[in-house]
């Protein structure tokens, strides 16, 4: 009897050593486990980290690209929270493939964590031309000046004219002096902008609280690229002077241009000169400096404004009995319309002023046009790069 009773204390002690055994090793199990679980887990949460930080870089691009749309000097090593990123840009001068489309490319670190992330983006694209006149600091109308509307799409100025849509608006100051006759409405975010005087007739609606207009400026890379790929040798024929270095253009007879971009740093039409497009011709002038039309001179008389545009970083003055059928958007520039000259199409500028006697017939075809480059960028496309 004293012997088994010996042998069951030596078999429960092998079971309860086992046990200890068992249990040592589950607990050593669970806490490389736990450390492992630790590491992993400490290790996501820095990727995750690394991609936020390499997205926050991304934005930091779109906003300062917005704010310069020349902006191309991206950013190393910018400090966020636990990490940093950097940013570059590629855009058409490295690939000429991408068009108009810039790449952002952001790399975010935290610790040893790295992400790499990428934001296809490409200009907005708005509609400017949505007045006869919009002039972002000032529109003003002298006495006798008259405006209406028409549409080239659907025909001649005398079949297709109408005394409304000859809208004018701004964001700042509406002055319409008396016997001024406006074919449309005044539209002004400008709360007590309006200066409408005694004897003025305006068609349309006249209001203060219309919503703000953004007219951004056309970018620089558009006219340097303008001017090293224009058609200033080839698209003009006709009696004309032109300085291939200063890209001063000046006529006193008729000119002619074929389609094409063309680049000047000034334009001056003399008395009675000319200038036409032809036949089915679209024409984009960049020009830096001032365009002068003398007395009587001609642009795209009786032509469709769409097919003559204007992209300008100076001053446009049209003189007595001048004729241009064309849009000019320079939101920096200032548009000086004389007695009795003619303008048919839509001007965006700074300063607007209409003297005595002055005609603007707006062309509603032109409320659709886009234009793109001017406006913020839109995100096109975004990745993550493995």
């Amino acid at each position: 009897m004293k012997r088994i009773i010996a042998d069951e204390k030596g078999v429960a002690l092998l079971i309860t050593l086992a046990i200890m055994s068992m249990l040592t090793a589950i607990t050593m199990f669970s806490l490389d486990r736990s450390t492992t679980e630790a590491d992993m887990s400490f290790n996501q949460m820095h990727d995750e980290q690394a991609f936020y930080v390499a997205e926050a870089g991304l934005k930091y691009g779109f906003v300062q690209l917005n704010a310069n749309a020349d902006w191309r000097d991206g950013v190393s090593d910018f400090p966020i929270g636990e990490g940093e990123f950097t940013v570059s840009l590629v855009d058409s001068t490295t690939d000429p493939a991408l068009g108009d489309t810039i790449i952002l490319s952001s790399i975010g670190w935290v610790g040893t964590a790295v992400a790499h992330v990428q934001l296809a983006v490409v200009p907005g694209v708005f509609n400017p031309f949505a007045f006869a006149m919009f002039g972002d600091d000032r529109v003003d109308i002298r006495s006798k000046m008259k405006t209406d509307s028409y549409n080239s799409d659907s025909g001649s100025y005398a079949a297709t004219r109408d005394t409304l849509w000859g809208n004018l608006g701004s964001n700042n100051i509406i002055d319409i002096n008396n016997n001024a006759e406006i074919g449309g409405d005044v539209l002004n975010s400008n709360a007590g902008g309006n200066y409408i005087h005694v004897g003025a007739t305006v068609y349309g609606i006249v209001t203060d609280i219309a919503s703000e207009q953004s007219v951004p400026l056309i970018a620089q890379t558009e006219f340097d690229w303008a001017e090293t790929n224009n058609s200033n040798d080839t698209g003009i024929s006709g009696s004309y002077t032109y300085n291939p270095i200063s890209h001063t253009f000046q006529t006193t007879g008729s000119v002619e241009l074929i389609s094409g971009v063309y680049y000047f740093s000034s334009m001056i039409l003399k008395n009675s000169a000319s200038l036409t497009l032809a036949p089915g011709a679209n024409v984009i002038l960049y020009v830096t400096g001032d365009i002068e039309m003398k007395n009587s001179a001609e642009m795209n008389p009786g032509g469709k404004p769409s097919n003559f545009i204007i992209y300008s970083q100076a001053d446009f003055v049209l003189k007595n009995s001048g004729n241009i059928g064309a849009v000019f958007y320079n939101p920096a520039g200032s548009a000086d319309l004389r007695n009795s000259g003619g303008y048919f199409g839509a001007i965006v500028a700074n300063s607007i002023i209409s003297h005595n006697s002055a005609f603007f017939h707006y062309d509603r075809s032109l409320a659709d046009f886009e234009l793109s480059g001017g406006a913020d960028f839109e995100k096109a496309g975004w990745q993550e790069v493995l």
